[in-house]
């Protein structure tokens, strides 16, 4: 006997540009790793600490030591420019994407299912397979589901969801993403 879907919540929504941009950052931390501002930070600094260990040698070999000086301090500001700058241009970043789409600040429906969401706007209805994300992440302030068919990322805000219906959304993800469901400030 078939599974019956009888999960169904749907919830009109309008987002902004904070949120998408929320959404996007908390997608990236989870989606790419190495993108992170702590871990490009940290192999800057790791860079550092190699060519600050290479001035004995240095002054050994060649009797100075500004090349591999040279080097360290680049690196260490290369490393406080990442972790200052990333979280900037991330948001800017953002913020384009979201303004390219005029389609995106549109009112909208959001009808989530056990396997799938639909999304309804005055210009557009579309349906996005669970299986055709790569990641979602949950946020205290919204659902992300990222790298879809028919747009890059599906965004839910909690802040329309009765607390019911936000506890089964997250549960109803937890189980179609698995491994790949994340949830950030508990």
């Amino acid at each position: 006997m078939p599974i019956q879907n009888k999960m169904s919540v749907a919830v009109p929504q309008t987002l902004t540009e904070k949120d998408y941009c929320t959404a996007y950052c908390a997608v990236k931390r989870f989606a790419f790793p190495r993108q992170r501002r702590s871990i490009r930070a940290g192999i800057c600094l790791t860079a550092a600490a190699l060519a600050a260990s290479t001035i004995p040698a240095c002054l050994n070999f060649y009797r100075t030591a500004v090349p591999s000086a040279v080097i360290t301090a680049a690196a260490v500001i290369l490393a406080a420019l990442i972790w200052f700058l990333q979280p900037a241009v991330d948001s800017r970043r953002a913020a384009a994407v979201f303004r390219s789409c005029p389609l995106m600040a549109q009112p909208c429906r959001v009808t989530v299912t056990r396997d799938h969401a639909v999304v309804q706007s005055k210009y557009e209805n579309y349906t996005e397979y669970w299986t055709d994300f790569s990641v979602c992440v949950e946020t205290p302030e919204l659902f992300a589901a990222a790298c879809g068919r028919q747009r890059d990322m599906l965004i839910l805000k909690k802040q329309d969801l009765a607390p019911k219906q936000a506890a089964a959304i997250s549960r109803c993800l937890a189980g179609a993403f698995a491994l790949r469901y994340y949830k950030t400030g508990r």
